[in-house]
């Protein structure tokens, strides 16, 4: 089988990770919040049928280790109490994200101006965050407002977000210097943002729990959930695709297979049926691919 991969070389540590299909997915709700909370988005997530586990470490009374969240594949971090460290937890992010983890920060970790609700640590010094933490929270009734990367993967199937009484939300509408916006609240507050810099990065001006958790937060008949599940998935690597070196399809791997992808790199699409010729997936479609398919019709594992 054919991997994709990302290699993450920042901060002090170095990875290559690699890609894992939906329903595989392990996530970790590193909250400071209540169990309610944490139960209504746990009961959100699952229900998008994306993740094989969601589990919530309560980082109230305790500050998860690297090694522990090598566990999971991505992580969600919001707050609305004090976490047990803010400093200890914001250098495991930034270590974590340095390994290859998805992070995924939201309100009020992305917001408030409470000491010991945002992360600190590495994860602030070190430039890991796209919305500026602690510019103060912005409240009252909000929905979604501007797309601004409508094909972003944060926004897959996203068509409303009513964000309750409430919509707790950044102040700011600053982002980093790595960070972009992808989504507006009806005021132009910050939605959904993402990095130049970090793949693995998103932040969210949105409180994760829904009004079944919380009675003023979003509605859970729009697409809160939607958003908490695109910003996590968007935070690791793609899928691994197949690796079929049968390239005409015509049942058997052989010197057959080797021509026609000569064909296909030479523009020649004759009895290719595979819907991509960069067999390689290294993003360009050359005498690599030829290589590639050589060496597998040779019996050699997928490149």
């Amino acid at each position: 089988m054919r991997f994709a991969t990302w290699t993450i070389v920042v901060g002090l540590l170095g990875a290559t990770f690699t890609g894992v299909a939906s329903g595989q997915i392990h996530v970790a709700l590193v909250a400071a919040a209540g169990t309610p909370q944490a139960n209504d988005v746990i009961a959100k997530l699952t229900a998008t049928g994306n993740y094989a586990s969601v589990t919530y470490i309560n980082a109230q009374t305790v500050t998860p280790t690297l090694e522990q969240l090598q566990g999971y594949n991505a992580v969600l971090c919001w707050s609305n109490n004090t976490f047990q460290n803010a400093e200890a937890l914001g250098d495991v992010l930034a270590d974590y994200t340095d390994w290859g983890g998805g992070v995924v920060v939201a309100v009020f970790a992305t917001s408030t101006t409470t000491v010991g609700r945002s992360l600190g640590g590495r994860f602030r010094s070190g430039g890991y965050e796209i919305i500026p933490t602690q510019s103060g929270n912005t409240g009252g009734a909000a929905s979604l407002g501007t797309i601004l990367l409508p094909n972003h993967p944060t926004m897959n199937d996203v068509g409303t977000l009513i964000g309750g009484t409430t919509a707790s939300r950044p102040t700011t509408t600053a982002v980093t210097s790595h960070g972009y916006k992808v989504a507006l609240w009806s005021d132009g507050k910050t939605l959904v943002a993402a990095s130049n810099l970090y793949p693995n990065r998103i932040d969210l001006g949105m409180y994760p729990p829904s009004r079944d958790g919380v009675s003023t937060s979003w509605d859970p008949a729009t697409d809160g959930a939607i958003i908490l599940a695109n910003a996590i998935n968007a935070t690791l690597p793609p899928p691994p695709p197949p690796c079929d070196a049968d390239i005409n399809c015509d049942g058997a791997v052989n010197g057959i297979d080797v021509e026609v992808q000569e064909l296909a790199v030479g523009g020649e699409m004759t009895d290719y049926c595979l819907p991509d010729a960069d067999f390689n997936q290294d993003g360009a479609v050359n005498g690599t691919d030829v290589e590639a398919v050589e060496l597998v019709v040779g019996g050699e594992p997928c490149p």
